[in-house]
């Protein structure tokens, strides 16, 4: 009985763990391959010019992800890596 009860108190403990990592699902910003996606320099020259300060820029599942900072304000931009469009802002404090 007390392995049973060690057993469940044990699955119980890494659920508690692993729903929320697996609560933030991976954004899908495209389907096309690598290949065809623009390289992180011109990710980062196409916000330079919107007035964005780029940090670093990193492929992220199927999207580019750019850390970057506007008007006072740290983001995380994911955009779609074929076209540039945004696909979701996430403002840090």
């Amino acid at each position: 009985m007390k392995r049973i009860i060690t057993a469940f108190a044990l699955a119980a403990t890494a659920a508690a763990f692993t729903a929320p990592a697996m609560a933030e699902e991976a954004i899908e910003c495209t389907k096309a391959p690598v290949e065809k996606w623009m390289s992180k320099d011109a990710a980062a020259k196409m916000f330079t010019g919107k007035g964005y300060q780029i940090r670093s820029v990193k492929k992220e599942d199927s999207c580019l992800e750019l850390y970057a900072i506007k008007d006072g304000k740290k983001m995380e931009i994911f955009i779609n890596p074929v076209d540039g469009k945004v696909i979701e802002t996430k403002v840090k404090n």
